[in-house]
């Protein structure tokens, strides 16, 4: 077994890909409307307390620089986002479609076997030192010689098993020189090997070396050594950090002092970068979060806003900082200062199974924003959208919004924070159902640019004209609403039968928009019994339409599967029915006819569509869809059309039987309920057993069922 290897402190923060952790979000849609105070698995493309902590600071750090956020495309994964559409954005996201990676890359890879702990530093410490070796002309061929072979030894610290036998030092190493550089390499096998002390005084024993590169070297490892001490024993068995406790005060002050020590003898030295992320590690393991926000704004303020690095630091303050468990919460500059505010806005409260509220609402108070106000002398903008926000999430006071923002929708472009104010100009004004509403999202389109941004726009112009009864608008020839996600879901919840028909007809939009107009028109029309409606629209069905279903994620995919009322399967195991569309034109003559009805169980069942909600279940109204367009009547489920086929004594015998046969099917194998309709208890299933078996024992469904569930 090799060694434990504690986390590496030589980067500040070891960042992790938001690749690895994309599996953790993937059954997770986003709320389909403007913002919010909760915290959504998704992010808007403009600041909110409802978004990622991280992409809020992001925003602000790129705007404050100048950045937009603009590519030739969506980024995109392999995975698919559910529900995002180009509506809404994540961590990942934003960091591909900054930084586009190339397709199918490993992302470990490049990386050692020691990314994430000290020994990460190995590999180039090796190349350094044999650098500096061979640079000093003080130490003799010779010497050199045994001296790079014994950094072989130093190595056996990371990568060799906890048991083993290590070579021995060499042996006549005489020039002074030489022995510095042996000296380094007992004190690098120490550290290696966690010995501490051991480390502690060798590396001190090197202060006063001529040889530049270690002298330098010497003074930054003296504080990496305290503080890979301080959090020894932090580190659970394999490899865990349990976070700030159990840290070691002691080692981790006298990390502080031999940090700043090298920073002030080598401000711009080799190590420079890597001390001052070690020094921020101080700051976290000893509590001192006033120090620590003051070190990040520091940080920011010198890392290029448009590199990668930011982005990794702005990982490590989400972790180190803005989320800093039993710590009083604090911040320096407007940049931080204002993702503070916006995580301080949020409302996580919610109501648990007995009506208690559980959870934590805003800790944001108007008396402290007031008291940020020289804070934010230089960034009135950024303040007033703060205010704003204070206003409308947590003072409900959606007409201050107005006051604090005036209208600026007629830009050509804008930043992060002018279109932020502009997008929640837009929600108060919907809050106050203010009749210029729509217009104001019409003209904010004009200069909504960046990523992300156009289809939000659009998102707030939809939402408008549905909650005014003209869903209609969107769909007209002359419509800015042209996201294909925000235009399905419409099609799927809002639209009635007219829009719908006109949709699928609509040569000039994707097929997918069409085939998505014509599947809801049709399963509505079958489901709510409106058969003479679906027999006048089937023929609508495209000769080389798609059958592949994808329930689970309906809206999430570039096909609807209308083939499948013309190509699907009707009939299997042994009862008779003809083609959905002769099935239906039966029921338009006659609805209650038993075998058509039984007919239609019969197409729900063999083409997936139990459990099937994603056209039935409305959302939210303050959700895009909420303004629920009624078809008249609920879906029908198989299970009622079960339930009303046994009840009904004039239906045929074999009619009857088959209906007892599948609604006792529709708990096979688990005991569950797969047919929709109310559940009943084990002793029913078992009378419709008894029953099917006393009244109908000569039919073939009576002779196959063996067992109830």
């Amino acid at each position: 077994m090799k060694r434990k290897l504690l986390l590496a402190t030589g980067l500040g923060l070891a960042a992790v890909p938001a690749a690895l952790w994309a599996c953790a979000d993937t059954t997770c849609e986003p709320s389909w409307k403007l913002g919010g105070t909760t915290l959504d698995c998704a992010s808007r493309a403009f600041l909110s307390p409802g978004n990622d902590s991280r992409i809020n600071l992001a925003f602000l750090l790129r705007g404050k620089a100048g950045l937009a956020i603009k590519a030739d495309k969506y980024p995109s994964r392999e995975y698919d986002s559910e529900g995002y559409g180009h509506t809404f954005l994540d961590w990942e996201l934003l960091r591909i479609g900054l930084f586009p990676a190339k397709a199918g890359e490993d992302p470990f890879a490049g990386r050692s076997d020691h990314y994430g702990s000290r020994c990460i530093s190995l590999t180039g410490a090796t190349s350094a030192f044999q650098t500096a070796l061979a640079a000093n002309a003080s130490v003799p061929a010779a010497e050199r010689t045994k001296l790079l072979a014994a950094r072989g030894r130093v190595s056996l610290a990371c990568d060799g098993p906890a048991d083993q036998t290590l070579p021995a030092w060499p042996e006549g190493i005489a020039s002074a020189g030489g022995k510095a550089y042996l000296g380094y390499l007992q004190a690098a096998e120490a550290f290696y090997a966690e010995r501490w002390d051991d480390a502690r005084g060798l590396f001190a024993g090197l202060s006063g070396a001529s040889d530049p590169w270690l002298k330098e070297t010497a003074a930054y490892m003296a504080g990496r050594v305290e503080l890979n001490a301080a959090q020894a024993k932090t580190f659970e068995d394999e490899g865990w950090s349990s976070g700030t406790e159990n840290v070691d005060q002691r080692a981790i002050a006298a990390a502080h002092s031999a940090l700043e020590s090298y920073l002030k003898a080598w401000p711009n030295g080799r190590y420079a970068d890597s001390a001052r992320g070690l020094q921020r590690r101080v700051h976290w393991l000893s509590g001192d979060t006033k120090a620590l926000a003051a070190t990040y704004a520091s940080a920011l303020g010198a890392v290029p806003a448009g590199s990668a690095q930011a982005l990794d630091l702005i990982q490590e303050i989400d972790n180190k900082l803005l989320f800093a468990s039993g710590r009083k919460a604090e911040a320096n500059g407007p940049l931080l200062l204002a993702a503070l505010d916006l995580v301080q806005m949020r409302d996580d409260r919610y109501k648990d199974d007995d009506g208690i509220l559980q959870g934590q609402g805003p800790t944001l108070t108007r008396a402290d924003l007031d008291a940020q106000a020289p804070a934010f002398a230089g960034e009135p903008d950024l303040y007033g959208l703060l205010k704003g926000m204070h206003a409308y999430y947590v003072e409900n006071d959606p007409r201050a919004v107005l006051t604090l923002i005036p209208d600026d929708s007629h830009r050509r472009d804008y930043s992060q924070v002018q279109f932020s104010r502009q997008v929640l100009r837009g929600q108060a004004l919907a809050a106050l159902k203010d009749r210029n509403e729509a217009g104001f999202w019409r003209d904010l389109l004009g200069g909504s640019n960046a990523l992300w941004q156009r289809p939000t726009v659009e998102l707030g112009l939809a939402m408008s004209l549905e909650r005014s009864g003209q869903v209609a608008a969107v769909f007209a020839k002359d419509s800015p609403v042209t996201d294909t996600a925000i235009r399905k879901r419409l099609l799927g919840y809002s639209a009635g039968k007219d829009v719908l028909r006109a949709a699928a007809q609509d040569t000039a939009r994707p097929q997918v928009e069409r085939d998505t107009a014509l599947f809801t028109l049709l399963y509505k029309q079958l489901t709510r019994g409106d058969y003479a409606g679906f027999a006048g629209n089937v023929a609508m069905v495209p000769a080389k339409a798609s059958t592949e279903a994808n329930f689970w994620y309906f809206y999430d995919h570039d096909n609807a599967p209308v083939g499948l009322f013309t190509k699907g399967r009707f009939a299997s195991g042994g009862y008779p029915c003809p083609a959905l569309t002769v099935t239906v034109l039966g029921l338009a003559r006659n609805p209650q006819d038993v075998a058509a009805r039984l007919c239609v169980g019969e197409f729900l069942r063999l083409n997936g569509f139990d459990g099937f909600t994603a056209l039935d279940d409305a959302p939210g109204k303050d959700e895009l869809g909420g303004a629920r367009q009624d078809f008249g009547g609920k879906p029908v489920q198989r299970g009622a059309i079960y339930a009303s086929v046994i009840a009904n004594a004039k239906a045929a015998p074999n009619d009857r039987a088959y209906a007892l046969f599948r609604q006792i099917n529709c708990y096979a194998p688990s005991g569950s309920n797969s047919c929709g309709g109310q559940d009943v208890e084990i002793d029913q299933r078992k009378a419709w057993f008894n029953q099917l078996k006393r009244d109908y024992p000569g039919s073939p469904w009576a002779k196959k069922l063996r067992f109830y569930w």
